[in-house]
Order: C-alpha cells, then sequence, then structure tokens
C-alpha cells in the first residue's frame, strides 16, 4: 500500500478514558469510551495512534492492544498540542483524523464521509447550521497542517479545541460537511457529537448505548 493511500487517524485522550458505557453488542458488558472511540475508526483507518495526556494505566493499554495503535503520552513539561502536532509528524498517512476519546458514539461511516470529502483538500471538517466547527472531529492533510503549524507562533498552552480551530481556520483549501444537511443522513440522531464532558453527557452517552445494545441483543 502506498503511503498516499493510508488513512491515518489520531485519538486524543483527553482524560475520560477509562469511563465505561454498555458494549453495542453485548449490552451486559462494559466498554471503555477510548475503546469504543477505537472500534469506530479502527474499521476505516489503516493506522491509529492514541495520544494520552494522562499517563494509562496497563489495564486501559491491554484493552487496547488488539486494535493495534501506537501509543504515544504527553510528556513531562509538553502541552498536549505539541504531543498531537507530534502525531502528525510521526503518521505516514497523507490524511489524518483527529479525534478525541469523548465521542463513544461515533459512526464508522461518518469517519468514512469525512475521509473521503478531504480528497482534494486540506481539511474536511463538520459544520452546524450556525456556524460552529468540530476540529476535533475532523480529517486534515498532513503536511498542509505541520506546514501551517510551523510558520505561526501557535500558543502551545491553549487547550487543544482552540488550537486546532486555530489552525483550521487558516487552512486554505477546506470543505465544510453540513452537520444537520449532509451527516445527518448517516447519523439521524447525530450521536457521534455526543461530546462527553461531564457527568451529564456520560449519562446521555450510556443511556444511548444501552437502548442501541438492547435493539441489538438477540431475544433468547
Amino acid at each position: 500500500m502506498s503511503g498516499a493511500s493510508v488513512r491515518g487517524a489520531i485519538v486524543y485522550s483527553s482524560g475520560r478514558e477509562k469511563e465505561t458505557i454498555s458494549r453495542q453488542f453485548s449490552p451486559d458488558e462494559k466498554g471503555t469510551l477510548l475503546e469504543y472511540v477505537l472500534d469506530s475508526v479502527w474499521t476505516v483507518a489503516d493506522e491509529l495512534n492514541v495520544v494520552f495526556k494522562l499517563e494509562p494505566e496497563l489495564s486501559l493499554i491491554e484493552a487496547i492492544s488488539p486494535f493495534g495503535a501506537k501509543i504515544m503520552n504527553v510528556g513531562k513539561g509538553e502541552s498536549p498540542v505539541s504531543a498531537i502536532l507530534s502525531a502528525f509528524k510521526a503518521s505516514k498517512a497523507e490524511h489524518c483524523l483527529l479525534v478525541t476519546e469523548a465521542v463513544p458514539l461515533l459512526k464508522p461511516n461518518v469517519v468514512l464521509a469525512l475521509f473521503n470529502a478531504a480528497h482534494g483538500y486540506d481539511l474536511s471538517i463538520p459544520r452546524w447550521k450556525d456556524g460552529r466547527l468540530e476540529p476535533l472531529l475532523a480529517v486534515y492533510r498532513v503536511k498542509a497542517l505541520l506546514r501551517l503549524a510551523a510558520s505561526l507562533k501557535l500558543p502551545l498552552e491553549k487547550n487543544p479545541s482552540e488550537a486546532m480551530h486555530s489552525l483550521a481556520g487558516q487552512l486554505f483549501d477546506v470543505k465544510y460537511l453540513s452537520i444537520e444537511e449532509e451527516l445527518r443522513d448517516l447519523d439521524p440522531e447525530l450521536d457521534s457529537f455526543l461530546n462527553v464532558t461531564d457527568d451529564l453527557s456520560l449519562a446521555s452517552a450510556r443511556s444511548k448505548a444501552e437502548v442501541r445494545g438492547s435493539r441489538l441483543k438477540k431475544p433468547d
């Protein structure tokens, strides 16, 4: 496989990776948010990298080992943004998805749509009707992103969302995908954009996962 045909993915694990929700096909079992995201991404991407903000526990490393992801940690004194950019530098892919562990209900067909839309562009990014962007659920052309980041004096202490939003806004060839008008066809309930940031959103993700699992569970 040529390097140009490789699809890369970087999962930034921001600290909630150990939270659990019901497994899709085994609702009586639990899986971590990180496992859920990797399960959605690995079917589409050829190369997986996970950047941990916090040192992961061995049990988590063992749980995600079947995905074959390369593990990277935010080093002492290093900012998460710098670590994410290092993961882009390490990638052999032309285009790379950046996503966090906080979207456990991400659908593979949404990921595939982002990759397909990125062809010929520096960035394919979901956009809400009110103009809000999803820079932490987007596909970037690796060389264009790194070239831009190197040319800017980007405050590395910024949180990843702010930093990537800033970078996304300065890339030239951008393909915007309307969440409500295009991506809703692939994900009617827009579960892919349910971002687990607190206990309330975690409860919502758990509830949706349980409902989904009960629909798929075969009757005894």
